[in-house]
């Protein structure tokens, strides 16, 4: 499989989550080498889970990067925020 890679840029609304939820589906149903379902189900958690941070503790803004490679597929979300992630106790 050659590297095949989407940047998605996009600003907070009240669909942002669902929005790229969807744009992660979409590329991973262009992909000319598919990836089984249940990875697919995995990287559209993943896509879900780092957009819900970033917009909680990113100050809203964010953009979502996703590329194929022949070994797995590459998820990074970046917010505008300056300050890096601290860890927190878990509550």
């Amino acid at each position: 499989m050659d590297t095949t890679s989407v940047h998605l840029a996009t600003v907070r609304s009240a669909t942002s989550v669902a929005g790229a939820r969807q744009s992660a589906w979409d590329f991973l149903e262009g992909l000319v080498h598919p990836i089984a379902a249940e990875a697919g189900d995995s990287v559209v958690l993943v896509v879900s889970e780092l957009v819900t941070n970033a917009l909680r503790q990113g100050g809203g803004a964010w953009s979502l990067d996703l590329s194929a490679h022949p070994d797995g597929v590459e998820v990074a979300v970046y917010d505008g925020s300056p300050h890096a992630p601290r860890m927190r106790s878990p509550t």
